[in-house]
């Protein structure tokens, strides 16, 4: 009678913890990639669509409760008992990792060798799980080694969960930014990753065009974006620039000239009598020309940049005798949010 409940003790205390798991890792950590992969499914129902989107807490709540049913067929196809039961929920493991494997184009998004690793390790485990079932243990201390032996399975499985499901994190940045931008939540957007280093084209386009539908005040419609790029990691310039080209938007196109490095084109095109005030980076790209016009409409504003331009002409005539990646480290802290450490070291 009491191997029996020890052996339900087991069960109940895996399936506790498995679901706590699954239920964290589809309702917290997937939420975005969940969210996508359900839009893409159903696709051809919009009503669909949106009350699985709206529902995210149910959709979690099924699936997970999936991942634990697919322990029934594991324990009657695989038998492990007592301290290696865990191992029966090597079917559920693998199935949270299979449907959280989306890329942003595929569904299941897994490369082949993702595919042939998990394959391998899920192979070893139920190997080595085989052999030490088959090894006669001693009764001594027996729950203790019953509980170790079922965390230490169930905390692999979870790490073979993490690492065919999709963990990519500017994947699941870029997805929460979409949904952010398509409800017009520009602002919040922009805050969303915004001391993160790390980004990617996607990520850049989308802080991009979140910019472009800032409220300007009294300057041209768009114009936050020459005012605010260069505070956000940008990833690939040149990506950048050629997707505000194809938005044939006057500010889009004075940014990707900034991004190109282009200042006699950036000057050609803007119109200085358009603006109250010259928005941050338009105003140090003339500095860094010298521009007398944007110098004499707006004096104040062209001093004070001209003024910080110095300072970093001066920190990088003290490190000319480094190699330019020491001057660009040197300079990142206090200079990377301007254009002048952009045009120095990044178009």
């Amino acid at each position: 009678m009491e191997k029996k409940s020890c052996d339900k003790c087991v069960r109940w205390i895996c399936a506790i913890l498995f679901g706590a798991f699954a239920f964290c890792w589809l309702y917290f950590f997937q939420r975005e990639l969940l969210q996508a992969e359900n839009g893409v499914l159903f696709s051809a129902d919009n009503g669909l669509r949106i009350w699985m989107f709206n529902h995210h807490l149910l959709v979690s709540l099924a699936l997970t409760a999936i991942a634990l049913l697919l322990a029934i067929p594991g324990r009657i196809v695989l038998r492990f008992k007592k301290g290696l039961y865990a191992c029966n929920y090597l079917f559920s493991a693998a199935f949270l990792g299979v449907i959280t494997g989306y890329d942003g184009n595929s569904l299941f998004g897994q490369s082949y060798t993702v595919w042939i690793v998990t394959g391998v390790l899920m192979l070893v485990l139920f190997l080595v799980c085989k052999i030490v079932a088959s090894v006669p243990k001693s009764e001594y201390n027996d729950r203790p080694r019953t509980l170790a032996g079922n965390l230490l399975i169930l905390s692999l499985l979870f790490a073979i969960t993490s690492y065919l499901g999709n963990t990519d994190e500017n994947l699941h940045r870029r997805l929460r930014m979409e949904q952010l931008y398509n409800r017009g939540e520009y602002a919040r957007l922009l805050e969303y990753g915004r001391s993160e280093e790390e980004s990617d084209p996607g990520i850049d386009l989308l802080r991009a065009k979140a910019l472009l539908q800032l409220p300007s005040n009294d300057n041209p419609a768009g114009s936050q974006i020459g005012e605010n790029l260069f505070k956000y990691t940008v990833s690939d310039p040149k990506a950048l620039s050629k997707a505000l080209k194809s938005t044939r938007l006057e500010q889009a196109y004075l940014a990707s000239c900034l991004l190109d490095g282009n200042l006699k084109e950036f000057a050609d095109t803007i119109n200085l009598n358009a603006y109250n005030t010259l928005p941050k980076y338009y105003m140090q790209a003339m500095v860094i020309l010298n521009d007398s016009t944007a110098r004499v409409k707006f004096p104040n504003q062209f001093a004070e940049e001209l003024s910080s331009y110095n300072s970093f002409r001066k920190t990088l005539e003290s490190l000319k005798s480094e190699s330019r990646q020491f001057q660009s480290n040197s300079t990142f802290i206090s200079n990377h949010e301007s254009y002048f450490w952009f045009y120095t070291f990044r178009r």
